[in-house]
């Protein structure tokens, strides 16, 4: 890749408390990942996940260690989900308390693909129009200290490139969110 180091090396998919364990135990991807860090190859270290448990395994995470950065689903769809919704919301406390970042993935997610053609590179179906992108983008930026990740879909990188940049700081209300939800019949991913 004609670099000296990474930036951010993430240990992926931290939901299930076997391979958690695994991963963060003496002698484990996690400690490998410290390694690096010391020797100048990787700058940071995050987590990932997803599934409606993640935004608490992630707090659990950052009890076990001081990530630089977590990542998880968010979209207005699947924060209708009070459980989800709550423990994102306490995860986003400690995050803004321990200067973590927070990278927020699937903004764009219209449901999953239940047997439908792929029409898209994304495993969950995509948002494909500019406008209802730019609505579901601007949901997610509105919320402070959230970083917005890109899709998985290089047809629709360019809509949410442009919905990001010309977001203005205002936050769609709650209502134009619904009419977006039962518009497209928008179901969370994760239940």
């Amino acid at each position: 890749m004609g670099v000296d180091h990474i930036d951010l090396l993430q240990l992926h998919n931290l939901v299930d408390v076997i391979e958690w364990e695994f991963a963060l135990r003496e002698g484990g991807a996690l400690e490998a990942a410290v390694e690096a860090r010391a020797e100048g190859l990787v700058r940071f270290i995050g987590v990932t996940g997803h599934g409606l448990s993640i935004a608490a395994m992630h707090r659990r995470s950052l009890e076990r260690f001081p990530f630089d950065s977590v990542l998880l689903p968010y979209n207005f769809r699947q924060m209708q989900d009070e459980r989800y919704a709550a423990e994102f919301e306490a995860l986003t406390r400690i995050c803004a308390e321990d200067g973590v970042a927070m990278q927020t993935i699937k903004s764009i997610a219209l449901a999953p693909w239940d047997g439908r053609p792929q029409t898209a590179s994304t495993w969950y179906e995509p948002l494909t129009d500019p406008v209802d992108i730019n609505l579901a983008v601007r949901w997610v930026l509105g919320h402070d200290g959230v970083f917005l990740n890109t899709v998985g879909d290089v047809r629709l990188l360019p809509h949410v490139l442009t919905a990001a940049e010309e977001f203005s700081g205002e936050r769609p209300n709650d209502e134009r969110m619904r009419e977006l939800v039962q518009r497209h019949s928008l179901k969370p991913l994760f239940v």
